[in-house]
């Protein structure tokens, strides 16, 4: 019944790896596995009500996508980032998604690529600074996946998965605060409008100063994050 109760509220589909794979890493993104937290194989199996090797698979696919460090003989922690590690996932990130925002552009006249872009676009204003953390990390993981469906190109989309976990969304959100967020908001705007003129120069260079953005206040509420850590300490 657990296996059955968290992959249902996960949406994930698949084979049984590929549900539970979906639901660590989702568990991972929103916060609820820590940042050095040891995943216990056993207490996992309980969880999903399914036998070990599957639980082990899925801790194996997501030490390979940068979500776990695996050492043998001791297991699975949850991956840590610091400054110098964020900067330079967001280095990556920064050529990957502004190369995906230019053939977004190039191909925004296709089908109902225009329509779903607008759509979204108004979905960021309505839930950005709506105080809902969770649906403003939905509506900006939306636009995420929209510019890589629209960029065509499946490679490019599986090497920029890889990089937008560094520090737990939902609570960035949550943290974040008004002024960051209406920054990150115009951001939004200044790449869709980009996108929607069919401009891919400029898509391209406005991702670029979004995620530099970014990293930038993920930096800097790292750091206000360890601080509070410490005094509490």
């Amino acid at each position: 019944m657990a296996k059955e109760t968290k992959l249902r509220e996960t949406g994930a589909s698949g084979t049984l790896v590929e549900q539970i794979t979906a639901a660590l890493r989702e568990a991972v993104r929103h916060g609820e596995f820590k940042a050095g937290q040891r995943l216990i194989v056993a207490d996992l199996s309980e969880q999903f009500g399914v036998s070990f090797g599957p639980i082990r698979e899925a801790i194996r696919r997501l030490a390979g996508e940068g979500y776990l460090d695996f050492t043998p003989h001791k297991g699975a922690t949850v991956r840590g980032f610091g400054e110098k590690e964020l900067r330079e996932v967001f280095q990556v990130r920064e050529a990957i998604e502004s190369f995906a925002a230019r053939l977004a552009a190039e191909n925004i006249h296709h089908g109902d690529y225009a329509q779903r872009m607008t759509a979204c676009h108004k979905d960021l204003h309505a839930h950005m600074l709506g105080g809902d953390a969770q649906r403003s990390s939905d509506v900006r993981q939306l636009f995420h996946d929209l510019l890589y469906e629209f960029a065509g190109n499946p490679y490019l989309k599986e090497a920029g998965q890889r990089f937008t976990y560094p520090l737990h969304r939902v609570r960035f959100n949550e943290l974040a605060g008004k002024a960051r967020t209406e920054d990150s908001l115009r951001e939004h705007d200044d790449i869709i409008r980009a996108v929607l003129a069919g401009d891919g120069a400029r898509a391209e260079r406005m991702m670029r100063i979004h995620l530099r953005n970014r990293a930038t206040a993920f930096c800097e509420l790292l750091d206000e994050i360890n601080q509070t850590e410490s005094d509490v300490a």
